[in-house]
């Protein structure tokens, strides 16, 4: 049993899940589940290790392609860590090749967002807000309608520094 918790926890890590599906201690990322069609034009793969945050992320990119006549997905189980993606294609159309392209495009669409953000920071070009004491806040306006201690925070209280 512990040596299945410190397999998991491997996997936490891209890297290390790339390293450990090449070493064989899960044995696939992504599978084809049965009942797809001869030509791969109608598919639902199973996303091991995964959850909603790439499962959305990964049907919003199939279905910006105009070749998809269908693409959902669904959490089989919330204990279990896997997606199952169906992907449908137009004109007997590969699904495979599809997914294949969405994670592509993803990970671009990742990358650009990254680099984006790190410039941000690097440039310190950036919208700075004031924290906000969200007790005091309720305080002050539970007060003001009359329910509460009676005390009403100044604004300058509010502000967190």
């Amino acid at each position: 049993m512990a040596d299945s918790t410190q397999q998991a926890a491997k996997l936490d890590n891209a890297g290390t899940l790339q390293a450990s599906v090449l070493a064989g201690i899960i044995p696939d990322k992504i599978t084809i589940l049965p009942g797809h069609e001869p030509d791969y034009s109608a598919c639902t793969f199973c996303l091991a290790q995964e959850d909603h945050t790439l499962g959305n992320a990964l049907r919003w990119m199939i279905m910006k392609d105009a070749d998809v006549e269908f693409c959902g997905y669904s959490a089989p189980h919330p204990s279990e860590p896997k997606i199952h993606l169906r992907i449908q294609m137009y004109e007997n159309l590969s699904a495979v090749d599809c997914l294949r392209k969405a994670l592509a495009n993803l990970r671009d669409l990742l990358t650009t967002v990254k680099d984006k953000y790190e410039l941000s920071l690097a440039s310190d070009d950036f919208v700075r807000e004031d924290d906000v004491d969200v007790a005091k806040l309720v305080k002050r306006t539970l007060a003001s309608r009359g329910f509460g201690d009676g005390v009403e925070a100044d604004e300058d209280e509010i502000m967190v520094d």
